[in-house]
């Protein structure tokens, strides 16, 4: 039986997303959160302080159909966030980073960078950035 060429580019391109979102969750794990609350964590790292609405975060998440309010319920309940009300629209969340955040994802930047350099070390720089365009392309 012949396997039409894009449903084999689609099956690998999925398998090895999910081989790739293991990887780095389980590097992830040691520290006690989920790829989501990490994903929140660097979303709000790069407001760099500024407040973000739970609208804010869930546009800007890998996962786009998680929880975003039960994600960051769990950081909030884990010190790594902090939610208060918007002092000029009471109806508004404003949600920032704590300093145990940040401290948090200084920690994980370096054994994600780890995992993403050893899942991806069969590639050089410049076979990464083809391959980065390419999926672009789709």
């Amino acid at each position: 039986m012949h396997i039409p060429l894009s449903r084999k580019l689609t099956t690998t391109i999925i398998k090895k997303g999910t081989d790739f979102t293991d990887e780095v969750s389980s590097a992830i794990k040691e520290q006690g959160i989920t790829l989501q609350q990490f994903n929140a964590l660097r979303i709000l790292r790069g407001r760099n302080g500024k407040p973000a609405s739970l609208q804010d975060v869930s546009k800007d998440m890998i996962h786009a159909n998680s929880n975003t309010t039960r994600v960051i319920d769990k950081l909030v309940s884990k010190k790594l966030v902090k939610r208060v009300q918007c002092p000029s629209d009471r109806r508004q969340i404003e949600i920032t980073i704590t300093q145990e955040g940040l401290n948090l994802l200084t920690i994980l930047d370096h054994q994600v960078d780890e995992k993403e350099s050893e899942i991806t070390q069969n590639l050089n720089d410049e076979e990464k950035k083809r391959l980065i365009a390419l999926l672009m392309k789709l």
